[in-house]
């Protein structure tokens, strides 16, 4: 029933309603309480949650910004155990994922691109320090003081690549004078074993020292039912902290903070792990995006069994294992995950007469390495294998007011440093077809693909950010930053360090391997350099930069791109109106922006080498509201973000594999709104609502070329000349070119006219109006809570979660195939607290076993691959505090 209502409701009318609370909760007599009567001190109510989402500790409910916040006791009690259980606690944000890669959404933007070549859309910060990699904030969710998840681009407080808004996890911090310890272990499905400790230990007076750590192993829930791979998504993850605290002073306070982590095992494939089918056109046996779906082939470049393949006429692919099973597969190869990661941290704040003078510094090493099987079936045809690290240094001043003052004020000065690395290599391999009837032995289907990348990221900001207290009860708050990127960029392939063979002599493809490597700095080409390639001329030509064999100027070995900077003022602008000491009204307009970056060459068809930054200004309106001598909370939003250029990432064929690009996509827009409410009826019942209606489209995006197949020729003898549009041939007389039907498509301006020796000629569509990805119509979650005294034996608390969905599109060409629909979910928990020291927690995850997609991109031979979101999944959790 509730599916239907997600589906079928009036977006128009519940939008209306949900921005019309915004304003009628801001009325004194929607409160029935008078200012004087708030004033009072509940003596009970709904927990206040300190956030520093203004870069200073602050009520959330006083905080003109649009803000989830959980407190510790709020983690524990809902089983936030990792980062993707946020999704169903905060309204808009839809955690997508991808093997260990996090790729969260929120208002109509997502984290798309996680190569070296790009940053993220959504900024992940640890302790006040950001993460430059997405897989970073994945590790070390344990021991945590409180997570801040903040709506809508942060451009002026927190900066660069905080587009959408960002994900703020701050850790347990070390406690003067306390010792205390604790220990969480979790049992579960698939083995798992999970074990939390920490330990707080008073040093001095002055001083204290906290560490904690994780150790957790699990086999898996995506079942691999052949015994030559393994599962996926399981666990084998060990991880430590510890964080020393020195007060020497009342006015100084240093925290100091070294961690460590691993994560191995099998992984969750870097780029999907279940493929959903493909498009045909069956009259012509070609491949037609958004014509005839087939979900039950396999059509992996070289998985070819020699059967023919119905509706079509032709071998192309094999059957589909387990199609519409997500959590099944049949893969032959053993997949590994090997991630490190290392960090130090300092917090150091001084406090004057007038001001709190503060230092933050953060350090990160980080590795990963995934690979996958690439072409997802019991085939042996070949293996992805991915690369990614960093080396960031960061530092950042802050000057932050003190005194009870009309004038609040932030003023910060920002230095970042990102030194990165990214390694993809496609092995091919002599093929065995595991298809129809017995396995068919083939020779291997082509060269492999080695692309390596290094970018290095400086940047500088600076950023003043004041609020003024006009009365008692408006303020006027305005912000603004400036931020300079500096970019260098350079890639190579494996072309000069595998052996040559015909004439001209040209590098052998089927010699990559995983272990290729040790490029020479030679093949990366040096900036500004005069190239030694000679192209065709119909093919894109080289710039200055580019490196090519001496043996054969014109295969490509690498290149070093011009430095590229990309600067950018944001600001914000906003007032708040305290109508009473617990309502709060509030409207702001803000920008942001995210930086530009580099496309590898490596595929001539990457026509263009840099890509833009992408931009948007935000306007939104709110009220946070406490009620009912504060049982009932309710926070309302709305909100309207224009954006320009948004950065999007489309796979290119590179031999039996594609290559990601980045391409600006013009522009878009979204409307929306969304509340988020709390309510104490009673001290031992509690209630949850979380809603988001979203209305997030394309407004201008022109000349897209589809995933594959965005037309074809076809032979038609009824047509005795030529094809001609605007002077363009697109198809020869005996031929008629067909487009991907429900698009309006044609030839792109200025790539070629479709004559002998033109350069290529391109096709692209018109996606303008389509939906931005992970962008649902509705969704949100209900959740209920009642606590049972059972007097000496302690309490008994259930709780019920159910998360809703309208579905959403996983690409922006919003194929059936990318689609994911309308679902309820389900997660039920009972913690016994036995006493202050002791709890146990049973719970059932997923209830009703919804399937629900995190991930879709397309890939080789035009085939989309998904990732899912775990099944039903039960555990036990014991607590024990010291």
């Amino acid at each position: 029933m509730l599916n239907n209502f997600v589906t079928h409701a009036s977006k128009s009318t519940l939008l209306a309603t949900i921005s019309g609370l915004a304003f009628m909760v801001a009325t004194p007599s929607f409160a029935q309480q008078s200012t004087t009567e708030a004033t009072a001190e509940p003596e009970r109510g709904i927990e206040t949650v300190v956030v520093t989402a203004q870069r200073r500790e602050e009520n959330l409910q006083n905080v003109p910004l649009s803000v989830s916040a959980f407190s510790a006791a709020q983690i524990q009690a809902r089983g936030l155990t990792d980062m993707s259980r946020l999704e169903n606690s905060v309204p808009g944000l839809t955690f997508g994922r991808s093997g260990v890669d996090a790729r969260p959404a929120i208002r109509g933007v997502r984290t798309e691109n996680v190569g070296v070549n790009g940053d993220t859309t959504i900024g992940f910060f640890i302790d006040g320090v950001y993460q430059s990699r997405a897989a970073q904030a994945t590790l070390g969710f344990v021991d945590l003081d409180r997570v801040e998840v903040l709506r809508g681009p942060q451009g002026t407080l927190y900066g660069r690549n905080t587009f959408g808004g960002n994900i703020s996890i701050a850790t347990a911090q070390p406690r003067l004078g306390q010792f205390k310890s604790g220990l969480d272990v979790t049992v579960g499905e698939n083995n798992k074993v999970r074990i939390e400790p920490f330990v707080n230990i008073p040093i001095s007076e002055n001083a204290a020292l906290r560490i904690s750590g994780a150790s957790e192993d699990d086999d898996g829930y995506v079942k691999n039912v052949n015994p030559s791979g393994n599962n996926l998504f399981d666990e084998k993850t060990r991880y430590i902290r510890a964080a020393l605290l020195l007060k020497p002073t009342d006015k100084l306070t240093a925290t100091i903070k070294i961690d460590s982590g691993t994560r191995g095992g099998a992984g969750g494939s870097a780029f999907g792990y279940k493929l959903a089918g493909t498009f045909f056109d069956v009259p012509s046996n070609q491949q037609l995006f958004n014509a005839t779906a087939i979900r039950n082939l396999n059509t992996r470049g070289g998985n070819r069994d020699g059967v023919v393949d119905a509706p079509l006429t032709i071998d192309a692919g094999i059957p589909l294992f387990a199609a519409g099973d997500p959590y099944t597969i049949d893969t032959d190869q053993k997949t590994i995950l090997d991630l490190t990661s290392s960090g130090a941290s300092a917090n150091i704040a001084y406090e004057f007469g007038s001001f709190t003078l503060k230092s933050i510094t953060g350090f990160a090493d980080f590795e990963a390495i995934r690979t996958s099987d690439t072409d997802f079936s019991a085939s042996t045809i070949g293996t992805d294998y991915q690369l990614t690290s960093a080396k960031t240094f960061s530092q950042e001043f802050q000057i932050l007011s003190r005194g009870e003052g009309p004038l609040s004020y932030v003023v910060g000065a920002y230095y970042f440093d990102d030194e990165l690395r990214g390694v993809f290599i496609n092995e091919q391999v002599p093929r065995t077809i595991r298809g129809v009837g017995a396995p068919v032995s083939l020779p291997v289907a082509g060269g492999g693909f080695y692309d390596e990348q290094r970018a290095d990221t400086t940047s500088i900001a600076a950023y003043a950010q004041g609020s003024y207290a006009v009365t008692e009860a408006l303020k006027l708050t305005a912000g603004l930053r400036f931020t300079r990127d500096t970019k260098d960029f350079k890639f190579a392939n494996a072309a000069a360090v595998l052996p040559l063979a015909g004439t001209p002599p040209t590098p052998v493809g089927t010699a990559i391997t995983l272990a290729t490597g040790g490029i020479p700095a030679s093949a990366f080409g040096s900036k500004g350099a005069p190239t030694n390639c000679v192209f065709p001329a119909t093919a894109i030509q080289p710039r200055p930069g580019f490196a090519c064999l001496a043996a054969n100027t014109a295969v490509l070995t690498g290149a070093t791109y011009d430095t590229a900077e990309f600067e950018k003022l944001t600001w914000r602008l906003a007032a708040d109106y305290q109508l009473t000491e617990n309502n709060l009204f509030y409207g702001s307009i803000s920008t942001g922006f995210r930086s530009g970056g580099f496309n590898s060459g490596q595929n001539q068809a990457a026509l263009t080498p840099t890509f833009k930054p992408e931009e948007v200004t935000a306007f939104e309106v709110g009220s946070k509201n406490r009620f009912l001598d504060n049982t009932l909370q309710l926070n309302v939003a709305a909100f309207f973000n224009q954006y320009d250029s948004l950065q999007e990432q489309r796979q290119i064929p590179a031999g039996n594999t594609t290559l990601s690009i980045i391409e600006n996509s013009g522009k878009a827009e979204a409307t929306g709104a969304e509340i988020e409410a709390i309510w104490r009826p009673i001290d031992d019942l509690t209630l949850n609502l979380s809603l988001s209606v979203l209305d997030a489209t394309y407004t201008d995006y022109t000349n897209v070329p589809l995933p594959f197949g965005t037309s074809i020729v076809v032979a038609d003898a009824t047509q005795l000349t030529p094809t001609v549009v605007n002077g363009i041939t697109i198809a020869n007389a005996g031929q008629r070119r067909v487009f991907a039907p429900g698009y309006k498509c044609g030839p792109v301006p200025g790539t070629g006219t479709g004559a002998v020796g033109a350069p290529a000629l391109a096709f692209g569509c018109d996606l303008t109006g389509k939906k931005l990805p992970y962008a649902s119509d509705y969704s949100g979650s209900f959740s209920a809570q009642y606590v049972f005294d059972l007097g000496s034996l302690g309490q008994v608390t259930p709780l019920a979660v159910l998360t809703f969905s309208s579905g959403f599109y996983g690409q922006p060409a919003n194929s059936i195939l990318d689609k994911q629909d309308a679902y309820t979910k389900i997660d039920l928990r009972v913690t016994w607290d036995i006493n202050d020291n002791l709890s146990v927690a049973g719970f059932v995850n997923n209830v009703t076993d919804e399937a629900t997609a995190t991930r879709f991109v397309w890939g080789g031979g035009g085939a989309m691959q998904a990732s899912y979101a775990p099944p039903k999944l039960w555990g036990i959790k014991a607590s024990l505090r010291f």
